[in-house]
């Protein structure tokens, strides 16, 4: 197995079969699963729910063996999608493929019956145009970068902002004020005293809120909501630290290429209020001129710079060696 192949299969076997997703609305009967994990080759698997527990399968996406993916575009079934209005609890489930490569529900096995985290429960409503989405969580932590941390993709059906909050909710650390559409690589920057306040690794929540109008984040704007649920994700943030030489450690950018969306809907809203601690609100456009309904899939793994810094190691050793050759072959000669 090559390197990066190993590489992969390791994280897989020690993250496991694992689905995570987050209450969302959609105007197209598409559901965004947030993150997978599949150790062999499997399907991720929409089903409404019956009595607390999955029903029959409305729609499904494939999943290769050994890999991570951020972003997975499921399409509810046409029948599934059509004839309802509000508000749905619906479940995200793996199945392992029995290696013929499509999915079949009385041959391929849902994992959930012996991993509870192979499944997901979700709130998904329905609007009329656009979406709303909250999606940045990582299998592992985010490091902050310059006191930011990064959401690789915030949906909302109408103007409002993504809200960074403790993970008890009851403070306000960060907000960010976007326009509708869809937007990615969205930074906010957190407040000062309360990463101060934080260990190494500490957790947020980011929100999907609703601007009551006034382009200014206060009070009166509510967290949009499906059922009750907010929409909204939380992550493990990686505080900077400091080297053995006293100097700051570095961190890394989360890339993401920006891809735009547009679109206005009516989405219930909480009556929850809003946290006290409200911090200047940043606003940047983060769209593009084009944007696709299918989403991305990102693996955590796979070849990169590592393969090419191998390459010129190698060279090098290789040079090195033929360098003490010609020495040696030098000095016997005189």
């Amino acid at each position: 197995m090559s390197g990066s192949g190993f590489g992969i299969a390791a994280s897989a076997a020690t993250h496991g079969d694992h689905v995570s997703v987050d209450a969302q609305t959609t105007s197209d009967g598409t559901v965004v699963v947030e993150t997978v994990s599949a150790i062999g080759p499997s399907f991720v698997v929409l089903a409404p729910d019956d009595g607390g527990r999955p029903g029959d399968p409305v729609g499904n996406a494939t999943v290769p063996a050994a890999s991570f993916r951020r972003n997975v575009a499921v399409a509810l079934d046409d029948g599934a999608w059509d004839g309802w209005t509000g508000n749905r609890t619906f479940w995200a489930v793996l199945y392992r493929d029995d290696g013929d490569g499509r999915f079949d529900p009385e041959s391929d096995a849902s994992i959930a019956t012996r991993n509870p985290a192979a499944e997901a429960e979700f709130a998904l409503g329905r609007v009329e145009r656009g979406s709303d989405r909250v999606l940045a969580r990582v299998f592992t932590s985010q490091r902050l970068r310059e006191g930011r941390l990064t959401a690789r993709r915030v949906d909302l059906s109408q103007p409002g902002y993504l809200v960074a909050t403790s993970i008890d909710g009851d403070r306000v650390v960060g907000t960010r004020a976007l326009d509708a559409g869809v937007h990615r690589n969205v930074t906010v920057a957190l407040n000062e005293s309360f990463v101060a306040q934080q260990r190494r690794e500490f957790r947020v929540r980011l929100l999907a809120y609703r601007d009551d109008g006034d382009g200014r984040f206060g009070e009166s704007d509510r967290p949009v909501t499906v059922g009750g649920e907010h929409v909204a994700t939380s992550m493990i943030v990686q505080n900077v630290g400091t080297n053995a030489d006293g100097t700051v450690t570095t961190t890394r950018p989360l890339v993401v290429t920006p891809t735009p969306g547009s679109g206005t809907a009516t989405v219930t809203d909480s009556p929850t209020a809003v946290p006290t601690v409200t911090p200047t609100t940043e606003r940047t456009d983060t769209r593009s001129p084009a944007e696709t309904t299918t989403a991305d899939e990102t693996s955590a793994s796979g070849p990169g710079f590592g393969v090419v810094g191998a390459v010129f190691a190698l060279a090098g050793t290789v040079l090195a060696v033929l360098v003490v050759v010609a020495v040696l072959g030098r000095k016997d000669e005189l």
